[in-house]
């Protein structure tokens, strides 16, 4: 079994414009059942989806610019996409333009420094994923840039290049992958063409990609026209891609496609499947159940998936990732949206008359014959913020001249304001709802609940030494990662391996509420997996009491472990919890090895780089 805690809560937003951004694609190709509206969006504004991966080698061919990113959610590619088209329609097809991700571009080191020495110019638009790591297709670029020797010289000396970092200023390393490659890239002679851009996923990232868009055209401009005769054709402030399809509709009764992800996207290695972000595992929920007792106002949910049989394997501390469905509601709100039955049966197929030759390498969003149902259920982003870009294409198709103009200004700087606005109606999460509704095989066999979900390897380790003290603060669903530490510190204990103290500082509101895994915690403590148990609870007596709180008050002995080489782990907040952690730990190697802040903050950063201190933070 490998199980997951997941927090239910509502968010807040604008459900008429979620809707409409959600549908989009999909508004495309059933609407041309119907209508024969014009496909125009903006003169200069290219309307195809350029593949990835079937690029000409343009390495010997004139002025080239290669497009590479990491992207774990999708932003940084989306970004890339966006660019790519903007640059093709600027330029004219006189200037070459390859994008693709960083795993495709190389899978080791020689491969990576033999086409980075070719490149003229590089563009990078990377995330950063957790707290500080490379997104899954950029870790293996990353590992190899950042570990090569400052000592290797200007090596890159005829490269010019751009960064554009994306992350999230919720966490202490902010933009550090893209931060990181700017600063190796300059180390080895590359030569910056703009300062890296920084996307911040708190506010409206898509702005500063923009603005660093902006900040770049004209310096590619001075670099490109050299080599050609035409002036450039300025792009749109937000470029459009809207892929060619054409879609068929199926008689009832047709046979529909039943698997979420197409067999083709199955890899190996050494003739065992790998289960990854492009070939997820289906299985089933075998347990659900709630943990927050009936005082509460709030839902917590521990939920197992049955991965027996499957080859699918995970060590302590790695992450979950499952592909949850739209709720009902919303799916059924989209259909109405659409104007078309839930249970239309339908395909996409490449249009062979596209006037785009390139559109004939587009694989279709989903596999098909499909419901309309399953689609917006399973493939379909209904609840996401909708992107500016994005609510440039509704404005192209609305139909209502008052709804067209309002879209164009939320876009405009002018509905800059009224676009960052969080008011609106409550709708539930996709994630956390599916979860919390998940039917059990426990509680029916039959007609159980399933997911596609794969294993992300993690950093976040126990000790390889068992015997080296351990402290770890996890509130709420923080303490996640750390059940199964203790449960794996259970294994030892039972198989006769000596272990080291641990302790835990958990934080809830209260002991009546939402203790989750109180018992369970108590009996480690009973066995001695578990040296000291340490609660924080918000809610009870006169004034609210953090973990940072008992950390405090537990100083010496928090101290005492990490004197003797003990680790030190983080789960939980990233905005509040892990910052006045990471200060409350400062404070106390102050005070208890009587040290100024800044040597403080040097073992903190020490510890950091042994691997000594860890942090999954969100």
């Amino acid at each position: 079994m490998v199980s997951a805690t997941a927090a239910a809560g509502a968010d807040f937003t604008p459900i008429f414009l979620l809707l409409g951004a959600g549908v989009l694609f999909l508004g495309f190709f059933l609407w041309r059942r119907t209508a024969t509206k014009s496909e125009t969006v903006e003169k200069g504004t290219k309307k195809s989806v350029y593949p990835l991966e079937e690029e000409p080698d343009a390495d010997t061919v004139g002025k080239k610019v290669t497009i590479l990113f990491g992207s774990q959610t999708g932003t940084s590619e989306a970004f890339a996409k966006a660019f790519l088209d903007e640059g093709r329609t600027r330029y004219n097809e006189e200037v070459i333009f390859k994008c693709l991700s960083l795993d495709k571009y190389g899978d080791d080191g020689e491969v990576f420094e033999a086409k980075l020495k070719k490149e003229q110019i590089a563009l990078f638009i990377v995330a950063t994923y957790g707290d500080g790591e490379p997104t899954d297709d950029a870790v293996d670029f990353c590992k190899w840039l950042t570990q090569l020797s400052d000592d290797k010289g200007p090596w890159l000396s005829e490269l010019q290049y751009a960064v554009f970092a994306c992350g999230n200023t919720t966490y202490e390393h902010f933009c550090k992958v893209g931060k990181e490659v700017d600063e190796k890239l300059s180390t080895f002679g590359a030569q910056r063409i703009v300062e890296v851009g920084l996307g911040d996923d708190s506010k409206v990232q898509e702005d500063d990609f923009n603005a660093w868009k902006e900040g770049l055209w004209p310096q590619l401009d001075k670099l490109l026209q050299r080599e050609i005769d035409t002036p450039p054709t300025p792009g749109p402030a937000y470029s459009i891609s809207i892929p060619e399809y054409k879609v068929e509709i199926h008689e009832p009764g047709t046979q529909v496609y039943q698997r979420v992800f197409n067999k083709s996207f199955k890899s190996f290695k050494r003739n065992r499947v790998i289960y990854d972000a492009q070939n997820p595992c289906n299985c089933a929920v075998a347990v659900r159940r709630e943990l927050h007792t009936e005082l509460s106002d709030r839902s917590c949910t521990h939920v197992e998936f049955d991965i027996s049989n499957t080859g699918l394997t995970y060590e302590t501390g790695d992450h979950l990732a499952v592909y949850a469905e739209n709720h009902k509601e919303y799916v059924e709100e989209a259909a109405k949206l659409l104007g078309q039955p839930l249970d239309l049966i339908f395909s996409l197929h490449i249009d062979e008359f596209s006037q785009d030759p390139k559109n004939a390498n587009l694989p279709p969003p989903f596999p098909g014959p499909i419901t309309l149902e399953a689609a917006l259920r399973r493939y379909a982003d209904l609840l996401s913020p909708p992107k500016k870009s994005v609510l440039m294409v509704l404005a192209a198709y609305a139909s209502v001249p008052e709804e067209e103009a309002r879209l164009k200004t939320l876009t405009s700087p002018f509905g800059k304001e009224e676009y960052n606005d969080a008011s609106g109606g409550v709708f539930r999460g996709v994630s956390s709802t599916w979860l919390k509704n998940a039917v059990p095989t426990e509680e029916d066999q039959d007609n159980s609940s399933w997911a596609p979900i794969y294993v992300r390897t993690s950093t976040f380790r126990l000790p390889v030494d068992p015997t080296k003290p351990i402290v770890m603060v996890g509130p709420g669903t923080g303490l996640a990662p750390f059940r199964g530490f203790l449960q794996e510190r259970a294994a030892f204990k039972d198989s006769g391996v000596a272990l080291g103290p641990a302790i835990l500082f958990f934080g809830c509101r209260s002991s009546k509420q939402d203790f989750i895994y109180e018992d369970e915690l108590r009996e480690f403590v009973k066995k001695g997996v578990l040296s000291d148990l340490i609660v924080a609870f918000s809610r009870e007596g006169s004034a609210k009491e953090y973990v940072q709180h008992k950390m405090m008050q537990m100083a010496s002995t928090v101290w005492e472990h990490l004197s003797k080489g003990g680790h030190f782990y983080v789960c939980g907040d990233a905005k509040g919890m892990a910052k006045d952690v990471h200060r409350t730990l400062i404070t106390i190697i102050q005070e208890q090895d009587y040290v100024d802040s800044s040597k403080a903050e040097a073992l903190v950063k020490q510890m950091q780089n042994e691997g000594r201190y860890q942090r999954d933070v969100w």
